[in-house]
């Protein structure tokens, strides 16, 4: 593969990132569907304005032209949000329906009949679609109690609007804002005129209107009440924006349908400005539950620094949802199912109602699900974000075992290695001892048998000088016996080894060694040879001059040694650390201990090193003790 495919390839994966970055923080780029909505909302606010005004029919014709281009607007626009948001979620497309029939109540400012009459209908369609939405947000569908508020707004126009239409001249809306001035168009609807009948259907629409604003006046309340802290937070804001015009609403249907008394002007103007601020809330409510996710991943992103334990997570999962009951369930592959994190098997099934979750994973393979309360699968940027930090949490726990594991591993071999290589040593010595030593021992034996006899003939003098030799290649041989593994560590432990290797040393030293017990073969292995290597170093580099110390402690975390010189000194760099060096940081580093090399020319030079005591060296101190 050349230079310019792999540059070409990071440019388009780089691209391809800062894209899905972009996305997840705003959204993905406007389709074309997208720009079409945008497009029938300026024009249709456009031509609900103009018909409105050049109509002369609508009493109030500014304030139902502002209505009317403030809804279109606000209800196209939330309707995208919430498409954009949560392609998933139906309220959406919701939210433009809505749109599309303020759009149609536009007409009632229209002086023909029939686009009159079509009106009037868009506008009782608008009532109707405005209770389902403040019924089902955040969902998209009617349940429960909620079947009697709607069922009570469909009874207002089917038993009472919609036969009115029929025997009465005259159309009217259930909004005083869309009613007609003087000259209304003529009811194109009409079977026969019965002022009677016509009455009583009025009084019919009134009461079911008063039970329709009444009951949604209730429902609103008691499902905010009884609902959970994360239901709660998530209808706040639509509650905020839809109370002024519920109880509008409310209070209209009882004055004005049942008492009979005409609005004031500053009651439609009151009116028209309720209907202005309720579709805000429905944006609001999905902007805040973002901006709730925001904060939600950085307050979760702050507390789970450290090692958190599952528990713990999962405790912060409940704090951050507002649930007591969630909580994580993680995936098992082989056995294909969830388990809790006491290692409970737990049943994710659709069918069962009163359990929702969400499960997060890497592509198509899961690693865990929250369990968490209904209310919340309809507030998913809150659980999406509470699910993507345990799950980045737990994937970095669980990395970090991963990487503590191979470390102990390497430590494991490192040790093995280094016992291996001092039992290779000990075998050496040993055949040398009983091997080698022990036939030269023979031979200087027989030499002397061979000399008394030779005494006589001159041939003395010559092997006494054989004998010497014999003498000083096993005394070199003793010794190279020793330095590969020195019995007396084996015997005696650190602190008589390294008296021994004091008497022997060709430099100038100070020792001071403490009796700091016996420690595991290849720890105890591991600080004689440093010091040995260090002392040795001294003689090769510290100068004729210079004078060494040899010092051996224990303290309560570490048995500690240090060898130190008054020699010329250099400058440590790690690009020209000597092999000495080396070997001492790899044989230290192999038992888990520490080694810290300073020096500076005409300075000197000091090794300081330590191994940990473990628990074996404790219980032989209390042991000794």
């Amino acid at each position: 593969m050349n230079r310019s495919a792999v540059s070409r390839g990071a440019g388009l994966g780089q691209l391809d990132l800062e894209t899905e970055v972009r996305e997840s923080a705003f959204g993905a780029a406007l389709t074309k569907s997208d720009l079409a909505v945008i497009a029938l909302a300026f024009a249709g606010a456009a031509a609900a304005a103009a018909i409105v005004a050049t109509g002369g029919v609508t009493s109030e014709t500014t304030a139902f032209s502002a209505v009317l281009v403030a809804n279109i607007a606000t209800l196209a626009l939330g309707g995208l949000v919430w498409r954009r948001g949560r392609p998933s979620s139906a309220f959406g497309n919701l939210l433009l329906a809505e749109g599309a029939l303020v759009l149609v109540s536009s007409l009632a400012g229209s002086p023909n009949s029939v686009l009159y009459l079509i009106g009037m209908l868009g506008v009782w369609a608008v009532a109707l679609g405005a209770t389902w939405l403040l019924l089902v947000f955040p969902g998209s569908r009617v349940s429960g109690a909620a079947w009697l508020v709607m069922g009570a707004a469909l009874g207002t126009f089917l038993l009472g609007a919609l036969p009115l239409i029929f025997v009465s001249p005259s159309v009217f809306g259930v909004s005083g804002i869309a009613g007609c001035a003087a000259a209304c168009p003529a009811n194109p609807a009409l079977v026969a005129h019965a002022p009677t009948v016509a009455e009583v259907f009025r009084h019919v629409e009134g009461g079911f209107q008063a039970a329709w604003g009444i009951g949604l006046v209730l429902y609103l309340a008691g499902r905010f009440a009884w609902a959970t802290r994360a239901r709660r937070r998530l209808t706040f804001p639509v509650l905020v924006s839809a109370a002024p015009l519920v109880a509008v609403f409310t209070i209209n249907a009882v004055v004005v349908d049942l008492a009979g008394v005409r609005p004031s002007s500053a009651g439609i103007a009151i009116f028209a400005g309720a209907r202005i601020l309720y579709p805000l809330g429905f944006i609001a409510g999905l902007l805040f539950a973002r901006a709730y996710a925001g904060e939600t991943l950085a307050f979760m992103a702050r507390k789970l620094v450290g090692r958190p334990s599952v528990a713990a997570v999962e405790q912060l999962v409940r704090r951050v949802l507002d649930d007591p009951l969630a909580r994580l369930v993680f995936w098992l592959p082989r056995s294909g199912q969830f388990v809790d994190r006491h290692g409970v098997r737990t049943v994710l099934d659709p069918a069962y109602e009163g359990l929702t979750w969400r499960a997060f994973g890497h592509g198509d393979t899961q690693v865990l699900a929250v369990v968490h309360d209904v209310a919340l699968g309809e507030d998913t940027e809150i659980v999406e974000a509470v699910g993507a930090a345990a799950l980045l949490t737990l994937e970095n726990r669980r990395l970090e075992h991963d990487l503590l594991d191979s470390v102990d591993a390497l430590r494991a071999s490192q040790r093995r290695l280094v016992g291996a290589a001092s039992a290779e040593r000990r075998k050496i010595e040993r055949d040398l001892h009983d091997g080698v030593q022990q036939k030269l021992v023979a031979l200087r034996i027989q030499l002397e048998l061979l000399r008394d006899l030779a005494r006589e003939s001159g041939l003395g003098s010559r092997l006494d000088g054989l004998a010497t030799d014999f003498d000083d290649a096993l005394d070199e041989l003793r010794s190279t016996a020793h330095g590969i593994y020195p019995p007396l560590l084996a015997d005696e432990g650190l602190d008589a080894a390294l008296r021994e290797v004091a008497r022997r040393a060709s430099v100038p030293l100070t020792v001071d060694l403490e009796d700091v017990g016996r420690l595991s073969e290849d720890r105890e292995t591991a600080i004689y040879y440093c010091c040995l290597e260090a002392l040795q170093n001294v003689a090769k580099h510290a100068g004729e001059d210079a004078v060494a110390s040899l010092r051996l402690w224990r303290d309560r975390k570490a048995v500690r040694f240090s060898v130190r010189d008054d020699g010329v000194g250099f400058v440590p760099r790690p690009a020209t650390k000597g092999a000495g060096l080396t070997n001492m940081t790899d044989r230290i580093g192999a038992v888990g201990g520490t080694l810290a090399v300073r020096s500076n020319p005409g300075e000197g030079t000091s090794v300081l090193g330590g191994v940990a005591i473990e628990a074996s060296d404790r219980i032989d101190d209390a042991v000794r003790v």
